[in-house]
């Protein structure tokens, strides 16, 4: 029997091995196959149709009477083709253009995509100001001014080599052919390019919590959102010593019209509640968003225009975080195009609010310096090996020169299978005293995260049933609120701060 015993005592940590590589194999097939569903989300060729029109009043009196409708239907003509124009250049696909141009504007459009595809330029209109000055009285001919704020972009397999973003102004002609309307010419008379300088931070150290309730992480956050229950949370995060907290907004809960309304209202709600703590608020924009694509760029300014006013509104907020770790997508998408798109949002976003400061949320120190010159904080985060931690903050601090440094996510998992593998709660605890130890010279740490998670989102971690075990037991309190020994490692820390 005591043979036995041995040999069961013996093979535990062999099975416990066994079990580890198992799931750490299971894990990996199970990211490419959620790699691939990604991808293949990606390559639908004609992106969401959206109208970003603002009709402004007629000056002089117009032949043909024109109306709301009018405006709606032109309006979408006008946005869907700059639309196909930034997917074409992308994708080499020409025959979406003619849907949306036709005579002198369709030749131009086929030069445009010829000339993209061998020089790799990219455009995309992100906002539309039009007054009508002509309507044809059989409705078949509609000219109108513009302003357009266009953003254009230059990367080869490098990345990044030209970027601007101008406002743009013109006339535009369209007809009314049998299948619709359509851009028959567009005369562009100036162009001046904008160049909005930031924010700037005043350093204040933050330390602080990443934040979902235990019930409603990721995409059930807003949509189930309780004000009560945000009370008692962030009363929690003031019990870590914590003075801020980082929260998520996603796109699609934010970008429709008549949805948003209550997102909005709720957005405006978890201000005014850490205020009431006397919590700092870094709320990070475009969550679960993954594609860069030109020819969204324009929903992706409508989502800043109804976001950042209530985020500048509350003397809450101590900087914005336009992106979660764009780094990890450069694989898929390109490094060119990625970085656009933040400088693109970074413009757009201080055209709006001139007065908040900007961040992107990298996903390692060594990509920390990407944009730096046009940020105004320098934020990364920080899973690597223990070992290192110091050295890190250090490398991306003498890159930056000066700039203030954040670390926004530093975590462990307490998830166990057998003997302390792959973690613990006590091993949790160890490593984020560890980390935070490491961290101590930065100008603020945020953890993840506030609470495990009983149902964690396979469609934002991945389909690995391993990865969904580890990312449920990152929290400091369990999801009924028991307090973990991280929690108390994460008090002594923040409490330690002068």
């Amino acid at each position: 029997m005591k043979r036995i015993l041995l040999l069961v005592i013996g093979f535990a940590p062999i099975l416990t091995v066994l079990v580890w590589v198992s799931a750490q194999a299971l894990a990996s097939a199970a990211e490419r196959q959620v790699t691939y569903r990604y991808i293949s989300d990606a390559l639908s060729p004609v992106a969401t149709k959206y109208n970003a029109v603002q009709w402004l009043t007629p000056t002089v009196p117009l032949v043909r009477a024109y109306t709301s409708g009018d405006g709606d239907r032109i309006g979408q003509a006008m946005m869907d083709a700059w639309q196909a124009l930034s997917v074409a250049q992308s994708s080499g696909r020409t025959d979406i253009l003619t849907d949306a141009f036709s005579g002198v504007a369709l030749e131009r459009a086929l030069l445009s995509v010829e000339d993209a595809q061998a020089h790799g330029g990219r455009m995309a209109v992100l906002s539309q100001t039009a007054r009508p000055v002509f309507y044809h009285l059989d409705g078949s001919v509609f000219q109108a001014e513009v302003e357009m704020l266009v953003a254009r972009y230059a990367s080869d397999e490098n990345g990044l080599i030209h970027h601007e973003v101008s406002r743009d102004t013109g006339v535009v002609t369209l007809m009314n052919e049998t299948t619709g309307w359509r851009v028959f010419s567009y005369e562009r008379r100036a162009a001046e390019p904008i160049a909005p300088s930031g924010a700037g931070w005043q350093t204040q150290v933050l330390n602080g919590v990443n934040y979902y309730p235990a019930e409603s992480p990721w995409r059930d956050f807003w949509p189930t959102f309780d004000a009560k229950q945000i009370a008692i949370d962030f009363d929690r995060v003031r019990s870590l010593e914590a003075n801020s907290v980082r929260v998520f907004l996603t796109r699609e809960d934010f970008i429709n019209p008549a949805e948003s309304r209550d997102a909005l209202a709720n957005l405006a709600t978890l201000l005014s509640l850490a205020e009431e703590a006397g919590l700092r608020v870094v709320p990070t924009l475009f969550d679960l968003r993954h594609d860069y694509g030109p020819g969204l760029w324009a929903a992706d300014t409508d989502y800043l225009a109804r976001v950042l006013p209530v985020l500048a509104a509350s003397s809450a907020v101590e900087f914005v975080d336009l992106k979660n770790e764009p780094d990890l997508d450069f694989e898929t998408h390109g490094r060119g195009k990625v970085e656009a798109w933040i400088r693109t949002m970074t413009d757009v976003s201080r055209t709006f609010a001139p007065d908040l400061a900007l961040t992107v949320g990298w996903s390692a120190a060594e990509a920390a310096t990407i944009a730096a010159d046009t940020l105004d904080v320098v934020t990364y985060h920080d899973y690597a090996p223990l070992e290192g931690t110091q050295e890190r903050l250090a490398d991306v601090r003498r890159a930056v020169a000066g700039r203030d440094v954040l670390i926004t996510e530093i975590g462990a998992s307490s998830f166990e299978i057998s003997a302390s593998l792959p973690g613990s709660p006590q091993a949790q605890a160890e490593a984020l005293s560890t980390r935070l130890t490491a961290l101590e010279k930065a100008d603020g740490v945020f953890v993840w995260a506030l609470y495990d998670f009983p149902n964690v989102d396979g469609s934002v971690v991945g389909g690995s049933p391993w990865v969904q075990r580890l990312q449920a037991e990152f929290g400091l309190f369990t999801y009924d609120g028991t307090e973990k020994p991280a929690a108390e490692a994460v008090r002594r820390s923040f409490a330690s701060e002068p």
